[in-house]
């Protein structure tokens, strides 16, 4: 059976100035996987991310997004990022507001519903990560695996189709990181999502990843499935696994 993409990208190569970052990336996202981006520090992970979701513009290269492309067209990537979900590696929340608040905030940029309706949602979304009774709590007052479970429920808001996971786990003590990865397969099971995660959490890894595509300075280096992947003998693959 031939799966899906809902995200190709052909070619990919940006700069940050003189330096160049991603070096010609290849890589398709199927429908309904979990692929997980690993590779070593300021081999380009987060860098991808951003270019996926928009954030940073390419030198050259292709992205496709449920095939669109997505380069240098801002109004398509404006239209796809309400089916888009991020969760940043530090959450992102707004410390001003509540927690409520905060993820009310997509549903009040981007929909027209009225406020009792995104009450209604909000409520839904924070009972869904497991955090109803925070509400109305600041975001300082929370704990670490509460704010990434908070932040996790305003990049669920729009009900997304592809949900992008840049360091869920960074922080956190092994007991509440799996306790997160449980809650991001449980959300890929119940709304049949996408979801692509940036670690380098073993232990996440073995529990999250049905692919793994790893990342060496800006070029794509191996992509395959988890099992594949723990048997591979390309040596920085290898040596990642048996740490």
């Amino acid at each position: 059976m031939t799966l899906e993409p809902v995200i190709e990208i052909k070619d990919l190569v940006t700069h940050y100035g003189p330096r160049k970052i991603l070096d010609g990336v290849d890589l398709s996202v199927q429908r309904g996987e979990i692929l997980v981006i690993l590779g070593g520090s300021g081999c380009g992970k987060s860098t991808l991310l951003k270019h996926i979701i928009g954030l940073h513009l390419a030198t050259s290269g292709n992205i496709k997004i449920f095939g669109q492309e997505i380069v240098r067209h801002e109004e398509k990537l404006e239209k796809m990022r309400n089916q888009m979900g991020v969760l940043f590696q530090n959450g992102a929340l707004l410390n001003s507001i509540s927690v409520g608040d905060n993820v009310a905030l997509p549903l009040k940029e981007h929909t027209q519903l009225p406020e009792k309706v995104i009450k209604r949602i909000v409520q839904m979304k924070l009972t869904l990560v497991g955090l109803s009774q925070a509400e109305f709590l600041f975001p300082p007052e929370l704990s670490g695996g509460m704010r990434k479970r908070a932040a996790l429920a305003r990049a669920m808001a729009l009900d997304p189709a592809i949900l992008f996971c840049d360091e869920p786990s960074a922080g956190l003590d092994p007991l509440t990181s799996a306790g997160l990865d449980k809650l991001i397969l449980k959300l890929k099971k119940l709304f049949q999502m996408t979801i692509v995660v940036v670690t380098h959490e073993l232990a996440s890894i073995d529990t999250i990843a049905d692919r793994i595509v790893y990342l060496d300075q800006g070029k794509t280096l191996f992509c395959a499935p988890l099992a594949e992947a723990k048997k591979c003998q390309v040596p920085q693959v290898r040596d990642f696994f048996a740490r």
